[in-house]
């Protein structure tokens, strides 16, 4: 049978301070809790473990990243909008969000 690592304390609140790439407010990075079914999180898990078989090391992905990758790429250049109305700020966080999540730079 497969253990599974210990999780985090889930109340704990770590605020991550802003670096020179992550200057815009919105894009301050903060842990919450949250609560998920079992079977949601060993899903995850596995999403990570089969993305992570044949990576490189530069290409390995912590459960974090699937959460947030899930999270956040169904948002709709057409939401955009409407959610910069709610959430000033957020189309820029995006921008930068999805540029980070992605960009390969120069070999």
């Amino acid at each position: 049978m497969r253990t599974f690592p210990p999780r985090v304390n889930p109340w704990a609140t770590v605020l991550t301070p802003a670096s020179p790439a992550n200057s815009c407010p919105a894009c301050r990075r903060r842990t919450i809790p949250i609560e998920l079914p079992e079977f949601a999180i060993r899903a995850l898990e596995h999403r990570v473990e089969m993305t992570n078989v044949d990576a490189d090391e530069e290409e390995m992905v912590s459960f974090n990243d699937v959460v947030e990758w899930y999270l956040l790429s169904p948002l709709s250049v057409k939401e955009m909008p409407h959610l910069e109305d709610a959430v000033p700020g957020v189309t820029a966080a995006l921008e930068q969000w999805m540029i980070e999540s992605t960009y390969i730079g120069p070999s």
